[in-house]
């Protein structure tokens, strides 16, 4: 498979019995662009966790930004009374000694003369909650066995995304690949059509300014010398060549199965080619020319957005 983008998403989920209950163990894979391999991964258990977690992510992606996150959900139930206020982290005798502490803090606001508006339910409900233990992990079962072959099952999501992503940009950087030669051809096509009216305008330009300065026209040969030079100066078949075999590579690496390292290599092709194309623009001399390199320099600029997403 040509390419894998390093923008990707992956998720796994699978339900968890645990001594204080029936949970879902949800893991999630995220992956964005980036310069070099890192990994970052949040979950519960500790360094151990991470660093297995971490290592299956490596032996599958070669670049980007990856996170992955570890999360337990419990799972939901049909509780009522003191159950549901338990559920929420809020203890049933504290909910009621507030709920008489409001009552009673309102009678005397009354007798004072004083309208005190009662709290919502959920303001009574945030005020009850039990304080969060210090720390989460305290009260957190050891992990499943199955935990490392959940992450797994997500992160080879996550690489399927970016298989994905991958095709549509090959796609997209072959039809941006087929414009610059578009843009080449017309070049070389100018290029040879340049010369006869370079000379007509070298020959009209000296015989202006001899008439103006009443100084006697050079003999056609020292004319034809200076044309000459012209065209040497202007000549860009050595940049077309290189154009060409540049192109070539590109097309080789959008061909090649996909590995880490493709999407440098192909920038490394983008600013070679961007060098060729601003030579050549300061060669040439027609209006058409540099309208032609104009295109293909933007054309390289969508071609450097989409590379920077190539593993």
């Amino acid at each position: 498979m040509p390419v894998r983008s390093m923008t990707g998403f992956g998720t796994a989920t699978r339900p968890w019995d645990t001594a204080e209950g029936a949970c879902a163990l949800e893991v999630e894979a995220r992956s964005v662009n980036g310069r070099h391999l890192e990994v970052r991964v949040k979950q519960p258990w500790g360094p151990a966790v991470e660093q297995a977690i971490r290592s299956l992510a490596e032996a599958r992606c070669g670049r980007g930004r990856i996170d992955v996150t570890i999360a337990l959900r419990m799972a939901a139930t049909a509780t009522t009374g003191t159950d549901a206020l338990a559920a929420v982290g809020v203890d049933p005798t504290r909910m009621q000694a507030v709920v008489r502490a409001v009552l009673e803090a309102r009678a005397v606001a009354l007798q004072a003369g004083l309208e005190v508006s009662l709290p919502t339910a959920l303001e009574l409900l945030k005020f009850s909650a039990t304080p969060q233990r210090a720390s989460a992990e305290a009260g957190l079962p050891a992990p499943p066995a199955f935990l490392e072959a959940l992450a797994a099952e997500a992160l080879d999501g996550l690489v399927a995304f970016r298989v994905t992503e991958g095709e549509a940009l090959r796609g997209v950087l072959a039809e941006l690949v087929a414009r610059l030669r578009v843009d080449v051809d017309r070049v070389a096509t100018l290029v040879v059509d340049q010369m006869q009216p370079l000379a007509d305008r070298l020959h009209r330009r000296v015989r202006e300014l001899c008439e103006a300065a009443k100084a006697q026209p050079p003999d056609e040969t020292r004319l034809a010398q200076e044309v000459a030079l012209l065209a040497a100066r202007a000549d860009v078949a050595e940049e077309l060549a290189r154009l060409a075999m540049h192109l070539h590579r590109m097309d080789e690496v959008l061909a090649a199965p996909a590995s880490s390292g493709q999407g440098r290599t192909l920038e490394f092709i983008g600013q070679e080619l961007l060098r060729e194309f601003t030579t050549i623009g300061s060669k040439i001399v027609s209006h058409e020319g540099a309208s032609i390199v104009i295109d293909a320099k933007g054309t390289l600029e969508r071609i450097r957005e989409q590379v920077s997403n190539v593993e």
